[in-house]
């Protein structure tokens, strides 16, 4: 908006990265709750419906949200404001059809999945979020086309009322369930003769159902903004603008961009579904030929629930539920890295166009340094205090503690690798902003084979099953993102300043891990073996000294990058009111 007051990089980045935090937190509680009510098992359900639900909504939308962004940005950089307003509508159509495609889709195949992954009672699950796909798809046109507008608040907004939403009516239609007497159950069609476990079954399709209503409360949230604040695009700006496009040719020139683009996110999501369902029925059919042999390896797991060969489907849905869970953890790192990709987009785009080299790769540099900045510390957090942050997030439960102590070494071996899981998000937004699409198509095309291949070699294997699903995706990140940060160097004549984009950063997170792992190791010998109950009721001593542990890896993490001098002054500037504060940091020399 030439008129409008614009949002830098960083700014962008913290509005979306702000609403990602709320709605992670958000979204934790809620999957923390989920899981500790219903178990592994229900949540083993409630993630397979997750695992078909988002590829297909993110094919549906094929690469559009992306070239919306791309597209106003562009228009607006050359003052084409007609053109942008009608873009809006031409836009909005697309992404209408694109979810009613996108909704029947997912219902047609909800069944033949299901019964693939060895989970039938996973199908009342996969109906309950199918609408959502269509109001996703809705509000995604509106999410970047005010992306393009580099005004982040609408995405923002929406995102936190969509997991409000989840979280309220996913809570009242769990409770509703759990609190029947399930007699509704039997008089079902289809679902009657499918369901195996109708409580674990209609328990997580009740918690999703949740996921569809929040959807549609996003979206009434977005219809109310566009209502109220427009677009910022004045009369007078119009006025000036040279006459729109017809509908038609811009409905051709956003399906010329989206389709590089969709190319990229249908390969991707096509390797994320391919993977997800590897990785169910590589762990059903090894439990089905060597049942003895992987319940050997659980022993807690299988003397406190009983898993015998005749509910292999059961112990299939509890362990796929518990590794399900720690990506659920390992994946709050790129939901946050993910907005500073976005929010770069237009600026790199706008930037590209104009040929404006030096700022295309500060912008760059700025978003792999910030990523680093996010995701080692936490990546150290996860090697450090893998056991005592799921005992802390899961160990309440009597159904999930007993597998902890099998599924936190896949934690820490996220943690290890949680640089490249994080940077290969952004990487794709800067790769499309520089007209390079083609390139994360084929890092995910070389990466997704080595993924694949490794689920089916590794899963199969009775003695690994399902801690092989961690080396497949660990390999097929590290693929796309040494490749993609090849490519970057090579288009934009950028040559990668490692000490600032990644030893400083590195050396203040083994700072943080350190100071995590002694104040936690301290906490636990100096506190009583009950915990502090007539302070802290609910917690152990473990939990107790695990949140005092993280506590102080965040403080002294803080203190490792201005002492290591790991922040520039330019990621200080650009916070609100960033350069007085900047001036003063750079006064004492704490900047980099």
């Amino acid at each position: 908006m030439a008129e409008a007051k614009k949002q830098s990089l960083l700014n962008g980045a913290l509005i979306l990265s702000g609403a990602v935090v709320l709605v992670k937190i958000l979204s934790m509680f809620f999957k923390l709750y989920v899981a500790n009510k219903i178990g592994y098992g229900g949540a083993g359900l409630y993630s397979i419906a997750y695992d078909i639900y988002t590829p297909i909504y993110s094919i549906a939308l094929a690469g559009l949200p992306t070239a919306v962004s791309k597209m106003v940005a562009s228009e607006l950089a050359q003052e084409h404001y007609k053109d942008v307003k009608k873009l809006f509508t031409v836009s909005n159509l697309l992404f209408a059809l694109m979810g009613v495609l996108g909704t029947a889709i997912l219902v047609l195949l909800a069944y033949p999945y299901a019964a693939s992954q060895g989970s039938p009672s996973a199908l009342p699950c996969i109906i309950a979020i199918a609408p959502s796909v269509f109001f996703c798809c809705v509000m995604s046109g509106y999410r970047g086309y005010y992306q393009g507008h580099r005004n982040m608040t609408p995405s923002a907004v929406s995102q936190v009322f969509e997991a409000a939403g989840k979280l309220i009516f996913g809570w009242l239609f769990l409770n509703l369930i759990l609190g029947s007497s399930m007699e509704f159950a039997e008089h079902i069609p289809i679902f009657n003769k499918v369901v195996t476990n109708a409580q674990a079954a209609y328990a997580s399709s009740a918690a999703i159902l949740g996921v569809t209503a929040g959807s549609v409360i996003g979206l009434i949230y977005l219809f109310l903004y566009r209502a109220a604040k427009k677009d910022g695009i004045t009369a007078s700006m119009l006025e000036r603008s040279p006459a729109a496009q017809s509908r038609k040719a811009l409905a051709k020139r956003l399906i010329a961009i989206a389709i590089p683009i969709s190319v990229s996110s249908i390969v991707f999501n096509l390797t994320t579904l391919i993977d997800n369902w590897t990785v169910g029925n590589r762990l059903f059919a090894v439990l089905e030929r060597n049942f003895d042999t992987v319940a050997a390896m659980y022993p807690d797991v299988i003397s406190a629930l009983r898993f015998t060969p005749e509910r292999t489907s059961d112990f299939k849905d509890y362990l796929f539920g518990a590794y399900n869970l720690v990506l659920e953890i390992k994946n709050v790192v790129p939901t946050f890295t993910i907005t500073l990709g976005l929010s770069a987009l237009p600026i790199l785009s706008e930037s590209w166009t104009k040929k404006e080299l030096p700022a295309v790769r500060h912008s760059i540099e700025a978003v792999i340094r910030l990523s680093m900045l996010i995701a080692l510390p936490a990546g150290m957090g996860m090697m450090t205090l893998a056991d005592d942050l799921l005992f802390l997030l899961f160990g309440s439960s009597a159904m999930n503690a007993p597998a902890i102590p099998y599924i936190a070494p896949i934690l820490v071996l996220y943690g290890v690798s949680v640089v490249f899981l994080a940077l290969v998000q952004p990487l794709i937004s800067v790769l499309q902003a520089i007209d390079r699409m083609d390139v994360p198509i084929k890092g995910m095309l070389i990466g997704a084979t080595v993924k694949v291949i490794a689920n089916f070699a590794l899963v199969s294997i009775p003695s690994i099953n399902i801690q092989g699903a961690v080396v497949g995706s660990i390999l097929c990140n590290v693929v796309m993102v040494t490749y993609a940060m090849v490519v970057l160097a090579k288009e934009t004549k950028l040559k990668y300043r490692w000490g600032s984009l990644l030893f400083r950063p590195l050396g203040a997170a083994l700072i943080s891990g350190a100071a995590g792992w002694l104040t936690n190791s301290i906490f636990e010998k100096a506190l009583p073996p009950y915990g502090l109950t007539f302070v802290f009721r609910f917690l152990s001593t473990d939990n107790i000294a695990c949140v005092m542990g993280v506590f102080a890896a965040v403080i002294f993490y803080v203190f490792g990058l201005f002492a290591l001098r790991a922040v520039t002054k330019d990621d200080i500037s650009m916070l609100p009111g960033g350069r007085k504060i900047a001036k003063r940091l750079a006064k004492y020399g704490l900047l980099g």
